[in-house]
């Protein structure tokens, strides 16, 4: 539960430029000066550093995949 609110914080702080979806998977990065940003850009296909690929569920928080 420590580690699912940990996500959460992780990436209700994180940039992006769009609204996110219910239902949809997104992908978290971080960029070299420490900031992180989601994206839905897959890892396999960009050269982002990962730190994790996350469902929006219901109610509106993340789930790690």
């Amino acid at each position: 539960m420590i580690q699912e609110f940990e996500y959460n914080k992780l990436i209700f702080d994180a940039k992006f430029t769009f609204e996110p979806v219910i239902g949809e998977v997104y992908h978290l990065y971080k960029r070299e000066n420490g900031e992180s940003f989601l994206s839905i850009i897959a890892p396999e296909h960009c050269n982002f550093n990962p730190l994790g690929s996350f469902y929006l569920n219901a109610d509106q928080t993340w789930e790690k995949i």
